[in-house]
């Protein structure tokens, strides 16, 4: 249901390789009524697993167990804020595990940064 989203997504290009994406936060979304009534901002949470559901679309497939690391919450996302989300998959070569590297930001500004490891997908 589009009212309970908490991203709405603008506009898209995925590959197998890289996600980008210009995205809305929906000014309505329940959440908001308690992640803070009088000063609404997205949970963590909610954003970690909006990011793994864009890896999923760029692996066509569920994403099982992650880790997340170097993760930094660097600006509070507010509704009605418009982001762009880059997804970016690390090299095989660089990394034993399949690391996706993402960023949340509008303009210059870096609203959430973090690697995220799919468990048990070696390069």
């Amino acid at each position: 249901m589009p009212e309970l989203q908490i991203f709405r997504v603008d506009a898209s290009a995925v590959s197998a390789q890289r996600f980008d994406a210009r995205l809305t936060v929906n000014a309505v979304a329940p959440i908001f009524a308690e992640h803070f009534p009088d000063y609404p901002i997205v949970p963590g949470a909610c954003i970690v697993g909006f990011v793994t559901n864009c890896i999923a679309r760029m692996k066509g497939a569920h994403v099982g167990t992650f880790t997340i690391s170097r993760v930094a919450f660097l600006e509070p996302i507010t509704p009605q804020q418009e982001l762009c989300l880059e997804i970016y998959k690390k090299p095989r070569a660089q990394s034993p595990d399949d690391n996706y590297h993402f960023r949340l930001h509008h303009e210059a500004i870096n609203y959430c940064r973090g690697v995220i490891a799919l468990e048990g997908e070696k390069a």
